[in-house]
């Protein structure tokens, strides 16, 4: 699985980018196939992982402060 960099915009003054690391979510099919019952599907997916790197550089925000309102608010 690998991350890919995206830019968000500063969920406090909506001018400042922040640099996030985000890994989606992945869909994972494990089958199991027995004489007796046949055949079974398992189907996972795994959520997705956002790591910020940066803070806002406008207002000044801390990196804390900007993923915990973006959790808030439901964008990551």
């Amino acid at each position: 699985m690998r991350g890919e960099y995206e830019e968000l915009a500063c969920p406090f003054c909506e001018k400042g980018k922040i640099i996030a690391l985000h890994f989606p979510s992945v869909k994972q099919e494990k089958r199991r196939i027995t004489a007796t019952f046949g055949s079974k599907k398992h189907i996972s997916k795994s959520k997705d992982i956002w790591i910020i790197q940066t803070g806002c550089n406008v207002c000044g925000k801390s990196k804390e402060e900007v993923e915990n309102e973006l959790k808030r608010q439901n964008i990551i």
